[in-house]
């Protein structure tokens, strides 16, 4: 059952690579880029960007190693314990912004992926 809940941890995380890179890049990195602002400050955001798809590849690659072998659970522990982590920054960001929690889809899928990282090593 652990296997199941961290394979599914590793799927949403995966799904949320593939929003991130696609709808995300059309949506956010492009009309982003175009922006005229101080060089430094983009290209910084940019970098920000990809920092954050390969964390969550990594978050990912975590749990399927934790689905792939019981040994090691502790790749699925620091993913989960990473997940929670976005989870934090992202609310702790749209609180000090004052916007809306739902321009941070961040916080629900990362709560997903967080809990069944939880399921996976309780269960």
């Amino acid at each position: 059952m652990t296997a199941l809940f961290f394979w599914a941890a590793a799927g949403v995380a995966v799904l949320t690579v593939a929003i991130h890179v696609f709808l995300g890049g059309a949506k956010f990195v492009r009309p982003f880029l175009a922006v005229d602002m101080e060089p430094g400050l983009k290209w910084l955001a940019y970098l920000m960007w990809h920092l954050g798809t390969v964390s969550t590849v990594f978050v990912a690659a975590g749990f399927a190693a934790g689905a792939l072998d019981p040994a090691h659970r502790d790749y699925a522990a620091i993913a989960t314990t990473g997940a929670a982590g976005f989870v934090g920054v992202a609310l702790f960001t749209a609180l000090k912004s004052g916007l809306s929690l739902r321009r941070f889809p961040v916080i629900p899928m990362f709560s997903l992926v967080t809990g069944l990282g939880l399921a996976g090593l309780f269960a």
